[in-house]
């Protein structure tokens, strides 16, 4: 199976999440071009907050205070980023790429698209 990440942001109390992103372990969200731009749009936009790649296996805790249980209060925000990265151009949002047949509505893997091809720097 493998471990599996999510991004937490300790400073802002969000975390993202890759499940519709169709990522989830290292290798995964480095090389599925949605869940990379996600990571790497929302560390930007979010620099000298603490961030730190919790995973679905350990139970570790990366932040000098809080606790694992702490995650219960944070908001997802996944959806806006990729909103966001729609908006400036660099994602295109090509509907569902798979959904489950019993439960579409909530396992499904969004059918992402990396279109940024270079020019002003967002």
């Amino acid at each position: 199976m493998g471990v599996g990440y999510g991004l937490v942001n300790q400073t802002r109390r969000e975390f993202v999440m890759y499940r519709h992103l169709g990522a989830s372990k290292a290798a995964e969200i480095a090389g599925n071009p949605g869940a990379a731009a996600v990571t790497a749009w929302y560390m930007l936009q979010c620099r000298g907050d603490r961030i730190a790649f919790v995973s679905d296996t350990y139970g570790e805790w990366p932040f000098p205070s809080g606790r694992l249980e702490d995650l219960e209060g944070y908001e997802e925000v996944t959806d806006r980023i990729v909103s966001e990265l729609i908006a400036a151009g660099i994602l295109r949002d090509d509907g569902i790429a798979w959904a489950d047949p019993e439960e579409p509505k909530t396992i499904y893997i969004r059918a992402l698209t990396n279109i940024w091809m270079g020019g002003d720097d967002a």
